[in-house]
C-alpha cells in the first residue's frame, strides 16, 4: 500500500509562519491528500512536508508549558503541592515523527528538485532527527535507534519490534546526524529553520548532557541508561569543540543594542533581528500563537480572559541573582523584629544584576508604567494585618479592619491571595518574554505571537564554559562566562572564582525561565538533594503605617517539591511496553 501523507492550508501557513514568510516556495495552492512519489515530485509539497517536520521538534516552548514548578525556579500560582514522581510528566515518544523524517531521506535522493536543495533539506533533516532523538534520550535513556522507514506487511511484526539501544549509542547517533547535518548545511537559512551552526549548537547541548550522563550518573540494565564514566572526557570534548565552532565562526554575538543594561535584557526575547538568536520558533498573530502572556500576566492587568499568575518566581530563584558588584544577592531585609524600612519598596532591589528585574517583576516593579502592587498586609502600632480580599479596608482611627469607614486597603491588587485566586503565592511575578507591546485586549488565550529563541548564543557560551571547566580549562571557562557578565552590566569573575559551581550559578541566572534549570538539575543529578519535600520561599511586603514605609519578610510558599530518584529516567509508557516485547522498562516504575 503506498503512503498517504495529509497536507492542507494549515500545514503551509505553519511553513509561513516558521519562515517568517520569507520563502517564496509557499506561494502555492492548498494541498490535498498527497502519495509519498507525488510529494517528492514538487518543491512546493516537499517544503509543506519539511513544515511538518519542523512544527514536530518538541521545543520547551510557550506551549509546551515548562518545568519551572519543578525545581527551585517557581511554584505555579497558589498550588498545594507539586510532587515530581511516577515519571509521567514531560513524555514524549516521538517514533511517528522519526518515520516522517526517515521517510524524507529515504526519498530525497530521487526528488525532483536540484542537488543543492536536496544537500540541505538532507542537512535539515538530520537535525531535525537528532533533535527527536535528543528529546527521547535526554527523558528515557537509551532507545531504540530507527534509521530506515517501517513497513507493515501483514507478517513481519517481529522486524518491527526493534529493542532499546545503549544511551552512548543515542548519543553517539545523535553526534553523527549532528555531524552531517552541519557539513550539509549552509551557514544561513530561511529564518526559522536550522542552519550549520544551529547543528552545533544543539550538538554542544546534546554532549554536555552525555557528559554528565557519564559522569554523574549511574549505568543501569546493562548500559541502556548510562554512560561508562570513562566517556566523560570525550563527550565534555565534543561538547567544547562544538561550541568553539559556533564561537569562532562570528555569526553570533551576544545582544546588545540597548546601553541600559535591564532593558537591552528584556529587548533580547523580543526583537525579531536578533544577532544572539541562532534557532528560533516564530509565531504570527493571529494565525500561529500561543498563550504566554495570558498565562504569567500579574493578577491586576489581567486581560479580558482572565488567567495571569500562571508562574510565581521563588526567592529562592530571586536571590540567585548577585549584586552587581558580585557579592551574593541575599536581600537586605533585617529580621522580623529589626526589619529594614524602605520609602520606595523597589529600593530594597537596588545595585542588582539588572538581569533580575529584566527577568521577574519584583514586588512594586514597573509593567507598562502601572506599579504591581503585592502588598501583602499592614503593620499598625506593631500589630500585622493581611486578608486574602483585595476590597477588604483598614480605619486608621480605630486601628481595626473596616470595610465600611475604612480608607487604606490591606493588600494589594496583584497579590497575595488565598488559595485558587489566581494571585502570586511568591510576591514577584516573571517578565522575561512578557511583550510589553501587546493591548491589554490582545492579553487572552491565544493572543500572543512573540518568537521563542531556542537556540541562542549565550547558551553557547555557557556550554562552552561549562565543558571547559569539566576539563580543567579555568582560563577559557572564565573568559566566556565574563563576556556574558560584561554584558549584563555586573563585575567578571577573577580567576580564583572560577569553579564548577560559579559557571553552573551563571547558567541558572541567565537562562532563567527558559525551560533549562529542569534539565541541568536532573543531568547533574542534584534534583534528589535540592527537592527531598522542600517548600519554595516567599517575599511579603507590608506598608507599616507609623513609619509611612515598607519592610518585608521572608515566609514559606505554598507549593512543596519532591523529586524521586526515578525520575533521573521517565517511564516508558505501558502502552508502548505492549507493542513491543523487546523494549524493558525504566527501574522503579
Amino acid at each position: 500500500m503506498k503512503n498517504k501523507i495529509l497536507f492542507g492550508l494549515s500545514v503551509l501557513i505553519m511553513m509561513c509562519l516558521t519562515n517568517s514568510c520569507n520563502d517564496k516556495r509557499l506561494d502555492i495552492s492548498p494541498l490535498d491528500i498527497l502519495t509519498t512519489e507525488q510529494v517528492f515530485q514538487s518543491e512546493e509539497a516537499i517544503t509543506a512536508y519539511m513544515a511538518s517536520l519542523y512544527n514536530a521538534i518538541p521545543m520547551e516552548d510557550f506551549n509546551f508549558g515548562g518545568f519551572s514548578a519543578d525545581t527551585d525556579e517557581a511554584g505555579i500560582g497558589m498550588s498545594i503541592y507539586n510532587s515530581v514522581r511516577g515519571g509521567t510528566s514531560t513524555q514524549w515518544w516521538g517514533y511517528n515523527h522519526v518515520r516522517n523524517v526517515n521517510n524524507l531521506l529515504e526519498n530525497l535522493p530521487a526528488a525532483k528538485v536540484g542537488e543543492g536543495l536536496k544537500k540541505n533539506l538532507t542537512g535539515e533533516a538530520k537535525f531535525i532527527r537528532a533533535y527527536y532523538y535528543f528529546a527521547m534520550v535526554k527523558r528515557y535513556g537509551g532507545v531504540p535507534i530507527i534509521k530506515t522507514v517501517q513497513n507493515y506487511t501483514g507478517d513481519n511484526i517481529p522486524e518491527l519490534q526493534v529493542a532499546r539501544s545503549s544511551e552512548k549509542e543515542v548519543y553517539d547517533f545523535i553526534a553523527a546526524d549532528l555531524d552531517e547535518a552541519a557539513s550539509l548545511l549552509p551557514e544561513t537559512n530561511v529564518k526559522g529553520r536550522a542552519n550549520k551552526y544551529a547543528a552545533l549548537a544543539l550538538k554542544s547541548r546534546a554532549m554536555l548532557y552525555a557528559a554528565s550522563s557519564a559522569k554523574y550518573g549511574a549505568v543501569l540494565l546493562n548500559g541502556v541508561l548510562g554512560i561508562a564514566a570513562t566517556e566523560a572526557p570525550n563527550y565534555w570534548k565534543a561538547a567544547f569543540d562544538a561550541a568553539k565552532a559556533v564561537i569562532e565562526s562570528g555569526k553570533y554575538v551576544l545582544y546588545d543594542k540597548n546601553p541600559d543594561k535591564q532593558a537591552n535584557f528584556e529587548q533580547l526575547f523580543l526583537d525579531r533581528e536578533n544577532p544572539e538568536a541562532i534557532l528560533s520558533r516564530f509565531f504570527s498573530y493571529p494565525d500561529k500563537t500561543h498563550n504566554y502572556d495570558r498565562n504569567v500576566i500579574p493578577f491586576g492587568i489581567r486581560g479580558p480572559d482572565g488567567y495571569g499568575s500562571g508562574v510565581g518566581p521563588t526567592l529562592e530563584m530571586v536571590e540567585q541573582f548577585e549584586y552587581i558588584d558580585g557579592s551574593p544577592g541575599t536581600l537586605k531585609i533585617g529580621t522580623p523584629t529589626e526589619p529594614i524600612y524602605y520609602t520606595k519598596p523597589t529600593d530594597l532591589f537596588r545595585n542588582f544584576d539588572p538581569r533580575l528585574q529584566a527577568t521577574v517583576i519584583v514586588p512594586f516593579g514597573e509593567w507598562k508604567g502601572s506599579a504591581i502592587d503585592v502588598q501583602a498586609g499592614i503593620y499598625d502600632q506593631g500589630v500585622k494585618w493581611e486578608s486574602g480580599d483585595y476590597s477588604a479596608l483598614y480605619n486608621l482611627n480605630t486601628h481595626q479592619p473596616d470595610n465600611a469607614n475604612g480608607t487604606l486597603r490591606i493588600v494589594g491588587l496583584s497579590g497575595f491571595g488565598t488559595v485558587g485566586s489566581e494571585k502570586s503565592a511568591s510576591g514577584f511575578y516573571v517578565k522575561k518574554y512578557m511583550d510589553p507591546s501587546l493591548e491589554r485586549s490582545r492579553v487572552r488565550t491565544q493572543g500572543s505571537s512573540q518568537p521563542w529563541i531556542e537556540l541562542r548564543y549565550a547558551e553557547v557560551l555557557l556550554n562552552y564554559a561549562e565543558a571547559a571547566v569539566e576539563l580543567g580549562n579555568m582560563a577559557e571557562a572564565k573568559a566566556k562566562v565574563n563576556l556574558i557578565r560584561a554584558r549584563a552590566g555586573i563585575v567578571e569573575l577573577k580567576d580564583a572564582a572560577v569553579t564548577l559551581d560559579r559557571v553552573r550559578h551563571e547558567r541558572l541566572v541567565e537562562l532563567a525561565f527558559e525551560n533549562h534549570r529542569w534539565w541541568d538539575y536532573r543531568r547533574w543529578r542534584v534534583s534528589d538533594k535540592l527537592f527531598n519535600n522542600t517548600r519554595a520561599t516567599a517575599l511579603k511586603p507590608y506598608y507599616d503605617v507609623q513609619k509611612k514605609a515598607y519592610r518585608f519578610e521572608r515566609s514559606v510558599a505554598t507549593s512543596y517539591k519532591t523529586f524521586g530518584v526515578e525520575v533521573y529516567y521517565e517511564r516508558i509508557d505501558p502502552a508502548e511496553l505492549a507493542k513491543n516485547p523487546k523494549l524493558i522498562q525504566n527501574p522503579n516504575y
